[in-house]
């Protein structure tokens, strides 16, 4: 899910100069052009900025009476602003989704008719996962099962996935943050479901520690993933637990190496380190290919690790820069597993119609295109 940290927030302001500079350079008696939702953009203080941005978010949803199709809208106007809008839409649609699911009273039973119709993974994602965490108290009456029966029935995978992720988060606010309860809860939903629920309880328990997004910070918390993630009661869960933490860690981490990544990690072993590694190649602030470049600097195991954290979500609908990206695989310690994740991942993108690239990575992309459907871990 997408988070807007120091560097990016560095190029949000070069841009926003860069449109002052045009606007300025407009003929005279010319409008200036505005990005969407300008009045929140030109707040300086951050906590106000955000509290304006979900105000007229919610507003704009409740004005089309419509959130499934709304959504998709807001997606492309937010990207279209060229503000630090759309990098924070994930979380502030956190916070708005639970805010209309109060609102309009929703229900398990209507939550399939309001889901965005999306699979874009910052407003749409966000507000769906916001409405499903509005849900906890009605989730935990069966341990989240009533609920995921709904996941499973929305139209595309991605839609599902991030439905099933979102339940972590919301057994974890059902549970008042007691996370020994909701990866519990997400056990007992069966293999094809646990892996990513348990990714979404383990996410609101770092947001949480820092008491982020409407959370309450949980009692006898442990800060440090090196413990937290090799307890007993996680066992299986390493790599979900240290996915998330990188991302939410205050202050954030410089990463922009494979040492810097190698370096967080340091003494690491097994499934921690995949994790690890993968958490803190999320974090590098760059494109994907610049990410995916960074994880051939490892061996075959850490950079296949490092690929998870590899943001190609962002090229989902643009067949050429997804095709593109497998040129990366020919420079890893792993060519073979590198074009199995692209083939996974890109065709949960594309609902199962993801076509593998032509040459010596096809067989490789296609034996992970058939794995659509089996649990992330991570993603996203």
């Amino acid at each position: 899910m997408l988070r807007l940290r120091s560097p990016r927030m560095r190029r949000a302001v070069a841009v926003l100069a860069l449109a002052a500079g045009i606007a300025s350079a407009a003929p005279a008696g010319a409008a200036p052009q505005r990005p969407w939702l300008w009045q929140c953009e030109q707040i300086g203080l951050t906590v106000a900025k955000d509290a304006c941005y979900e105000r007229m978010l919610l507003q704009d949803i409740d004005r089309s009476g419509d959130p499934a199709n709304e959504l998709p809208r807001i997606d492309r106007r937010a990207k279209a602003a060229d503000s630090s809008l759309y990098a924070n839409c994930h979380m502030y649609m956190h916070v708005v989704g639970r805010a209309w699911a109060r609102e309009h009273h929703l229900t398990l039973e209507r939550l399939q008719d309001v889901v965005p119709k999306s699979n874009d993974p910052g407003c749409s994602a966000g507000f769906g996962m916001g409405l499903v965490m509005g849900l906890g108290p009605q989730i935990i009456r069966t341990g989240g099962k009533s609920a995921l029966r709904t996941c499973n029935a929305l139209p595309t995978r991605m839609r599902e996935f991030t439905c099933v992720h979102s339940l972590g988060h919301a057994l974890m606010r059902g549970y008042h943050e007691s996370l020994y309860l909701a990866v519990n809860a997400c056990r007992k939903l069966g293999s094809a479901a646990a892996p990513d629920c348990a990714q979404g309880a383990f996410h609101d328990y770092w947001i949480a520690l820092r008491g982020a997004d409407e959370s309450t910070v949980p009692l006898h918390a442990v800060s440090s993933p090196r413990r937290l993630c090799a307890q007993p009661d996680y066992r299986g869960y390493a790599i979900q637990c240290w996915y998330r933490y990188w991302v939410e860690k205050l202050p954030a981490p410089l990463v922009e190496t494979a040492g810097d990544v190698l370096g967080l990690c340091r003494g690491l072993g097994g499934a921690q380190r995949t994790g690890c590694i993968a958490g803190a190649a999320k974090d590098i602030p760059d494109s994907p290919a610049a990410q995916a470049r960074v994880c051939t600097q490892m061996n075959a195991a850490d950079g296949l690790a490092c690929l998870r954290g590899v943001a190609n979500q962002a090229f989902a609908g643009q067949p050429r820069k997804e095709r593109a990206l497998f040129g990366v695989c020919t420079h890893m310690g792993s060519p073979a597993g590198c074009a199995a994740w692209f083939g996974r991942t890109f065709n949960v993108l594309e609902n199962g119609r993801f076509t593998c690239p032509a040459g010596p990575m096809r067989a490789a992309c296609r034996d992970g295109a058939h794995r659509w459907r089996e649990p992330l871990v991570t993603f996203s």
